[in-house]
């Protein structure tokens, strides 16, 4: 984020991506989520893993749209719709493409070495990509990247709109910023989770059968974008500051109620589905308010440490469920307590990916200075007959 104003984004942006680390690895030990090592706990035993999958687990992929939305805007600022798309392909199908044919099957593979598998990676290369794909989750976590993309080139037509005729996106603002019409992006959030979400919980991401995540996550990229082109609407969200509160508290209940009652006891009915579609939209709605009000006014700085995790955040994201599976099979099987094989997994996992990120910052920046050597040496042969 260029603006001053929108440090705060990309706080927020690397502090979810650094908490998925301890979301994927608590998945493990419970009933639901998609991971690739699976030994749920019954019992209250499985309380402490609660504590980090339901307050991210509902809320952190809506966030990321809405901030990817906002750094929308200020790339279509300085780029025209060809040069848009064409770093859109660079930053999003490229590590999608890479990561689906390396670090994909990697995780894979762990999964089918905890079910029995006996083979070698190379023995198990067909069967990931030629017979199980889907069973081994495919693109794994990497479906952000494509949901992403699609989005961007489908909005890509009003946002151009938007651009070039900016009078109709300030008069949307201008809507949005009276009374109390700044919440229906929101509303319609808990509609599309309530109508939506029990008949297209696509644990596959497939997107074009994906609806409530389609529905969900484009409202909100589209919702991130008109946030950033006008800081009257961040401004109309603090007045919603107390409420947002009341409204994380009382929807959080709701998905620990329904949590507790699905992954410790093992009950489900059709009015746990119901109260579990309203505190998700409801949650991931009041929670972005929240934290945009408290980011505006606690991290809208710029510091070292934000550039640093602004930088790492992304390869970060690329790596991270890699080597949470990888310890995540190792501790599985020791004698350990779970929630220390957790914490284990955790730590060993924020160490390994930022050794590698290290590792990748200075093949870089080697690079980058030869290169430029390289250049310095060339324009200077060129110009030696000049003297």
């Amino acid at each position: 984020m260029e603006s001053k104003r929108f440090y705060y984004l990309d706080w927020l942006r690397a502090l979810v991506i650094l908490s998925l680390i301890p979301f994927h690895a608590a998945l493990t030990y419970l009933r639901y989520g998609v991971v690739y090592i699976k030994a749920p706990i019954t019992g209250i035993s499985a309380l402490p893993f609660l504590l980090f999958t339901v307050p991210l687990g509902d809320f952190f992929m809506s966030l990321l749209f809405f901030v990817a939305g906002a750094a929308a805007n200020y790339s279509l600022r300085k780029r025209s719709g060809r040069s848009f798309m064409a770093e859109r392909a660079h930053r999003l199908l490229l590590p999608l493409l890479l990561g689906s044919l390396s670090i994909c099957p990697l995780t894979g593979y762990c999964m089918a070495l905890y079910e029995g598998f006996q083979d070698g990676f190379l023995a198990f290369l067909p069967k990931f990509f030629l017979t199980d794909i889907i069973y081994y989750n495919g693109y794994g976590h990497l479906w952000f990247l494509l949901y992403l993309f699609v989005f961007s080139a489908i909005c890509l037509p009003l946002l151009l709109y938007w651009k070039k005729k900016d009078s109709s996106l300030k008069s949307l603002v201008a809507y949005l910023i009276k009374g109390n019409r700044v919440l229906i992006p929101f509303g319609l959030i808990v509609l599309f989770e309530l109508f939506l979400r029990p008949f297209f919980s696509n644990s596959a991401y497939i997107i074009i059968t994906d609806w409530a995540n389609d529905a969900v996550y484009l409202s909100l990229f589209l919702f991130g974008y008109v946030f950033a082109s006008d800081e009257r609407v961040s401004e109309r969200f603090r007045s919603y500051g107390r409420l947002s509160i009341i409204l994380v508290l009382l929807s959080l209940a709701g998905l620990f109620y329904v949590n507790i009652q699905s992954q410790v006891f093992y009950v489900d009915s059709i009015f746990q589905t119901i109260v579990w579609v309203i505190s998700k939209g409801i949650y991931e709605s009041a929670a972005i308010v929240l934290l945009i009000n408290i980011g505006s006014k606690q991290w809208n700085v710029d510091s070292g440490a934000l550039r640093y995790l602004s930088r790492a955040s992304f390869p970060i994201y690329i790596l991270h469920f890699l080597p949470v599976t990888f310890f995540s099979l190792i501790l599985i099987r020791t004698t350990l307590p779970d929630f220390l094989k957790f914490a284990l997994t955790v730590l060993f996992s924020y160490a390994t990916v930022f050794i590698l990120y290290e590792c990748w910052r200075r093949i870089r920046i080697f690079l980058i200075a030869k290169r430029i050597t390289t250049h310095l040496k060339t324009q200077t042969y060129k110009t030696r007959p000049l003297f």
